[in-house]
């Protein structure tokens, strides 16, 4: 199978050429023996080193890299950049999910605003000849103070084969993987502003205190 050499492409938001995305990349994958090996450290950086928390969407992998949190499309566009910059086809897998995923973790004068159903994506990643879906979306931070209560949950170490998704009981609808998600990322927010923004991730700081 053939794939187009857009899933290692720069975009927009998904900044490969980024000075620091390659260098971030090249140090976590220096001592990788393999490319599987290689999206192995970069997923176990995204999904642990990155902390989740709620930004624009529209915001650069580079700007995530240097933040050092992001919310699942922060996350994986960070994920895609870092794949790509070591040469690893990798791409977008969107999905429609039940909003009730986020009501443990923001104020409900925030979850009010929140679609039903809501927007997801998640890194797949072209190894051996298939795609592998590695979502990086929840630290272990957050799922052990939060989701581990939640049914069907799981943190899972990823030996670069096996799938890691949002639990099956939260998807509607899975609307395929794509190379470039820059038309949705940088639409204007809906009702994100950076009051709110800073109002849900306090909300998550007390959480993780509690």
């Amino acid at each position: 199978m053939e794939i187009e050499k857009e899933y290692l492409s720069s975009t927009k938001v998904c900044d490969v050429d980024s000075p620091d995305i390659k260098i971030k990349a090249y140090f976590l994958t220096k001592k990788s023996y393999s490319e599987k090996q290689k999206a192995i450290d970069i997923f176990n950086f995204v999904r642990d080193t990155i902390k989740y928390r709620f930004d624009y969407p529209y915001t650069k992998a580079s700007e995530t890299l240097k933040k050092g949190y992001g919310n699942c499309f922060n996350k994986t566009n960070l994920q895609i950049a870092l794949l790509r910059t070591c040469g690893i086809y990798s791409g977008y897998k969107v999905y429609l999910i039940k909003k009730e995923v986020f009501l443990p973790i923001v104020p409900e004068e925030i979850y009010q605003f929140i679609n039903q159903p809501t927007i997801h994506t998640s890194c797949a990643i072209y190894l051996e000849g298939r795609w592998i879906e590695v979502d990086p979306t929840i630290d272990f931070g957050l799922y052990n103070q939060i989701y581990r209560n939640m049914e069907n949950w799981k943190y899972l170490e990823w030996d670069g084969e096996k799938d890691i998704t949002i639990p099956e009981n939260y998807i509607i609808e899975c609307e395929g993987i794509y190379s470039n998600i820059d038309l949705y990322l940088l639409n204007p927010p809906r009702f994100w502003n950076d009051e709110l923004l800073e109002k849900a991730n306090k909300f998550i700081d007390n959480l993780l205190q509690s």
